[in-house]
């Protein structure tokens, strides 16, 4: 995953050099190694104080804002060097961008806002606080209660996505070779008018839910027209920190919260985000993410394709009909990075196949932002042009 800060004015590329090599967080990202689970061992991570330090690679760049695909297109795999990268870039009109990459696997999206919070506050030591930036070791695991949770979540996810499943992915698309994003930017007083339209279409716990109902049903007219019209189904992210309050950094607390749309829910928004509140509520009253959280951690002891195995049998497949993200109000109030104004902001989410296309949604000073993640061999240009007009007008225009 990418996160890229836009800046109007000159970067202090010194402090940033040594913010960063000087940040324990960083450092333990760069100087880290996976050790392969075996049969009676699950995998970690073991620290090797081998002296790496991040790496910052500085770029030229014409046309403002863009970000190149040489930065956009590089993979930090699970057996790489360092987990954590930067790059800035110079725009010839002396606009800069810095962007940070990491590996999804170390830190989720509030982690990321949390690190970016820790580099803000790099003046104030750390030195001896190194073990609040990971998680408190795991209790013993009960194997019984691991068993028994294996097969409640299994019973669910199966009858959430049980066949037939309506999604973006092609049949005869098996390994997309590229991936490109199209940003969508809204002005506060647009922002303002989505937050109304959202309430009163019936979000009344933030305006996320009218989020996903937006994009559940222009997804749902491009199934139409490729006739493969069907039920929406999707897993979410589910953060389950509670609000206002900060953990670990270095640690993937996502869970999340599957819905399932049926036709019949997807004639007006207002239908679809009844729908989803009525799951949601469900599932987070029956301790579904935590639940699924377990599961993770009882997965780690087995080979990753048991756990697609799991998750993709009742879909027969079909591993969900798109993806969606929201880091919330996570970098609402975010002024500055290295004491310099940040104009703009926004998260690249990892390039995710199946299914190919991903909706990324981001506040930053009261302004949203939509960053769509999509294969071009998923998503056609025409249907590119139908998404991002399609989302605009129900996310402005919907009462």
């Amino acid at each position: 995953m990418r996160i890229v800060f836009y800046f109007d004015d000159q970067l202090p590329l010194e402090k940033i050099r040594e913010t960063l090599t000087n940040s324990p967080v960083i450092y333990w990202l760069c100087n880290i190694r996976l050790i392969p689970g075996t049969l009676f061992r699950i995998p970690y991570w073991k620290y090797e104080n081998k002296g790496n330090e991040i790496v910052i690679t500085e770029h030229n760049h014409d046309a403002d804002d863009e970000i190149p695909e040489t930065i956009l297109n590089r993979d930090i795999t699970i057996d790489a060097q360092r987990f954590i990268e930067c790059d800035i870039i110079h725009y010839t009109s002396g606009k800069n961008v810095l962007v940070i990459s990491w590996n999804h696997i170390l830190i989720d999206g509030r982690g990321i806002g949390m690190l970016v919070n820790h580099l803000n506050e790099a003046d104030k030591t750390h030195g001896n606080q190194i073990d609040k930036f990971f998680p408190a070791l795991e209790k013993k695991p009960n194997i019984i209660g691991y068993i028994l949770n294996m097969y409640k979540v299994k019973k669910f996810i199966r009858i959430s996505s049980k066949a037939p499943i309506s999604s973006v992915t092609k049949k005869n698309v098996t390994s997309p070779k590229h991936f490109n994003n199209k940003l969508i930017h809204f002005t506060e007083t647009e922002t303002e008018q989505i937050s109304k339209a959202a309430f009163n279409n019936g979000a009344r716990f933030g305006a996320n839910l009218y989020y996903l109902s937006c994009c559940s049903h222009i997804v749902n007219y491009i199934n139409k027209e490729n006739n493969k019209e069907g039920v929406i189904w999707l897993p979410i992210p589910y953060d389950g920190r509670l609000k206002g309050s900060f953990g670990p950094i270095i640690s993937n607390f996502v869970a999340y919260l599957f819905y399932r749309i049926p036709q019949t829910e997807l004639n007006t928004l207002k239908d679809t985000v009844t729908c989803l509140n009525k799951q949601m509520s469900e599932q987070i009253k029956t301790g579904m993410p935590k639940k699924y959280n377990k599961l993770l951690n009882m997965m780690r002891h087995f080979p990753l394709g048991l756990y697609y195995f799991l998750i993709n049998r009742a879909g027969k497949g079909t591993f969900a009909s798109f993806l969606y993200s929201s880091t919330g109000d996570n970098f609402n109030t975010l002024e500055t990075l290295f004491n310099i104004p940040v104009r703009d902001l926004t998260i690249f989410p990892s390039s995710t196949f199946p299914p190919g296309l991903t909706f990324s949604f981001l506040k930053h000073k009261n302004k949203l932002n939509i960053n769509i993640a999509y294969s071009s061999e998923i998503i056609s240009n025409i249907e590119l042009n139908t998404l991002e007009k399609g989302l605009k007008k129900l996310l402005l225009e919907s009462k």
